[in-house]
């Protein structure tokens, strides 16, 4: 049993004792001539595989010459959950992909702060802007772990640009609206005090905050019993 140790130049022999398998270093002087002639063969194979690699991602790179006149945006398939991670691999070897996210409130557990979590709002799915040849497409699958791409009869659909054009600014609206409103001053499981409205006086409990609507959920005791209720946070005090 033998295999190829660091750039071919020491392999190691199985030697089959009773029930052990054990090994020893065989030096690339010991190797016969047909044994070097295939280890030459596998290396030719993985440089011609890694340099059309190479070729197929500078295909689908942004930094080409005429990816600014040219490039489109495509749309990838991939596992759920891995879409910003693999956009980051994409951006890593040179290819523009976009994951658009949102920002979600995670509640507190375990005595931990609520924290904002940044999740994709396309569940699944990310986009790609290349040079639409069958170069660049294969470029973009040759970098990284895509299912696939967004097309039919092995051609990638290309987002119209008006559509493309109409999400990237929705985007950039979205996340400055985030950016430049004020932060909730309350946390889940706060007691609060109601100062204005038919419930004004009440005591209330935080349960859950809706900052997009400038609002949250908190439990009063009314009746006898508590009761969820939705109130505004300028209503609010701590």
């Amino acid at each position: 049993m033998k295999q190829i140790g660091k750039g071919a130049r020491m392999m190691t022999v199985g030697r089959v004792e009773g029930k052990r398998l054990t090994y020893r270093p065989v030096a690339e002087a010991e190797l016969s001539p047909r044994e070097r002639e295939r280890i030459d063969e596998a290396r030719l194979r993985a440089d011609r595989l890694r340099c059309g690699q190479d070729s197929l991602m500078h295909a689908a790179s942004c930094h080409r010459a005429d990816f600014e006149a040219s490039a489109r945006w495509i749309v990838a398939t991939c596992r759920s959950g891995s879409e910003q991670t693999i956009a980051a691999e994409l951006e890593e070897a040179g290819i523009l992909a976009w994951c658009p996210t949102e920002r979600h409130r995670r509640p507190p557990r375990r005595g931990r702060k609520a924290v904002d979590i940044f999740l994709p709002y396309f569940r699944g799915y990310l986009f790609v802007s290349v040079v639409p040849t069958q170069e660049a497409f294969a470029g973009v699958l040759a970098a990284s772990r895509l299912q696939g791409l967004m097309g039919r009869d092995g051609k990638p659909f290309l987002m119209p640009p008006r559509m493309m054009d109409a999400l990237l600014i929705s985007a950039m609206k979205d996340k400055k609206d985030q950016e430049d409103r004020p932060k909730l001053p309350f946390r889940v499981g706060q007691r609060v005090s109601i100062r204005s409205g038919p419930f004004a006086d009440f005591l209330a409990t935080v349960r859950r905050l809706i900052p997009e609507r400038w609002k949250m959920e908190a439990e009063v005791s009314l009746f006898g019993r508590m009761t969820l209720l939705e109130i505004d946070i300028d209503s609010i005090e701590p």
